[in-house]
């Protein structure tokens, strides 16, 4: 089985393992340096035991043999080098090495050591070896008849502390190990939430809007938790109205209200650019009076379910049915490039898809729908419209209303899709047109140019080069 250990727990462990073993380090170097200095501090205390015993073999008669001994008696102490006996001409009296024994001893380090009153601690080297020289004088009565030295070798004084450098390793791995160990398994205890929360942010980027997390902590890892908890309640809340109101008013307007970039105050319209397709159904009156309104209504849906998709897969959007007619736009409340282009491409798919769909109700026994469609370019007002109790997000304007009232003339120019100028200018050279002139439009006081879609050029017949000139 497999053991997962949490990498942010790891990592904090190893830092804290870290610290505690530069505390430890210089824990140990100070207990050290305390070690050697307790390890002199007992060599000098040995020094002036020895200086009396000296002090007593020699006066008020040198006693050799007890100086012999005594001299002897000290290579026994723990980390003796040497111990030496001089008089108070610096002749050697007694010495751990019998061959120096009656040697003048005229070196810097006895010459201090005679002029010293108290003990004298001295550090030097000889053939590469470092030395302590722990020196006391040697006193009879008040008189001063002689000086003692007892030497030991740095490496002797770090052989003595070697014990105490084991256990203090020991303690420092084992607190290290306790430390890491510990540390481990509490942040990682602390920090449980975080992998689920990850696995739960992965999800909500999916589109899975069902997580939740459940873990009761009161600290900041339980805050975390309750913010993503509470952040994927308002998305399925934001979802929940998108997906709704979606179904009636365009997506792109319902984003807009969620995102906060269309207002939901009264007034404050924004005049845009844009291109309306307006679309009827012809003779619907007459034609829904001989169905039942059960079957009215499902014929409707299925004819609106595939104009909707013609005009929303070519960049459009639905801004409202009226009755059987269809009001959409383009190039808002997205800004697209090309927008009339795009309504004429809608317009042709509407057709197609209407071919299909009147097929279908042939092989049904039913009478085909014949449609009108009228696009026109300019300029309408896009804000909400109503009272205080009910609102409506819509485009009203000139561009509308000459939409509208085009539609309505397909009937007298015998066509089912046209156009006005700025529509044909902007799209003249992706498709055929006809000329159908100059016409004057209900409500309208001047004419207004209109084309009927032919459909698309032919690839071949293709002209590259600007927009076509008006007719």
């Amino acid at each position: 089985m497999k053991i997962k250990i949490n990498r942010i727990a790891l990592k904090l462990s190893l830092f804290a393992s870290l610290f505690v073993l530069a505390i430890i380090a210089v824990m140990t170097w100070i207990l050290l340096q305390q070690g050697e200095q307790l390890m002199i501090s007992e060599m000098k205390i040995r020094s002036i035991a020895y200086a009396r015993s000296a002090g007593e073999a020699i006066y008020p008669q040198l006693d050799t043999f007890t100086l012999h001994f005594n001299t002897h008696e000290m290579l026994k102490e723990k980390g003796v080098e040497y111990a030496v006996i001089l008089n108070a001409r610096s002749k050697i009296l007694s010495h751990t090495d019998p061959q120096k024994i009656g040697a003048v001893d005229q070196g810097p380090i006895a010459r201090r050591a005679s002029e010293s009153r108290t003990p004298l601690v001295q550090q030097y080297s000889n053939r590469g070896i470092s030395y302590f020289d722990i020196s006391a004088p040697v006193f009879s009565g008040n008189q001063r008849t002689g000086t003692v030295h007892i030497g030991s070798t740095q490496a002797s004084v770090a052989s003595s502390l070697k014990d105490a450098k084991r256990k203090v390793l020991v303690i420092a791995a084992s607190a290290i190990f306790l430390d890491m160990l510990g540390t481990i398994f509490i942040v990682g205890w602390m920090l449980r939430p975080l992998p689920v929360l990850a696995k739960a942010a992965r999800a909500v980027g999916e589109g899975r809007l069902d997580v939740e997390i459940k873990f009761a902590m009161k600290d900041e890892i339980g805050q975390l938790t309750d913010a993503f908890n509470q952040m994927v309640i308002s998305l399925r809340e934001k979802e929940m109205i998108r997906s709704t109101f979606g179904r009636y008013m365009s997506k792109e307007v319902v984003d807009g209200f969620l995102n906060g970039k269309v207002s939901l105050e009264l007034g404050g319209g924004e005049l845009k650019e844009m291109t309306v397709l307006m679309s009827d159904i012809r003779g619907f009156t007459e034609f829904s009076e001989k169905l039942p309104p059960q079957e009215v209504v499902n014929l409707l849906n299925r004819y609106f379910t595939e104009m909707v998709q013609a005009i929303a897969a070519n960049g459009g959007t639905v801004d409202k049915f009226i009755g059987d007619a269809i009001l959409a736009v383009f190039g808002w409340p997205l800004a697209r490039e090309e927008h009339e282009k795009l309504a004429v491409a809608a317009a042709l798919d509407m057709k197609a898809r209407l071919a299909v769909l009147n097929a279908e109700l042939v092989k049904e026994g039913r009478k085909p729908i014949e449609i009108g469609i009228a696009i026109h370019s300019g300029k309408a007002v896009a804000g909400n419209i109503g009272s205080q109790e009910k609102v409506q997000y819509t485009v009203i304007g000139d561009a509308v209303n000459v939409a509208s009232r085009m539609e309505s003339a397909n009937k007298d120019y015998g066509t089912d899709l046209i156009v006005s100028q700025p529509v044909y200018l902007a799209a003249g050279e992706h498709y055929e047109f006809r000329d159908i002139g100059e016409k004057p439009i209900r409500g309208r006081t001047e004419p207004v140019h209109i084309y009927q879609v032919l459909g698309p050029k032919p690839k071949r017949a293709a002209k590259p080069g600007g927009r076509p000139k008006p007719a």
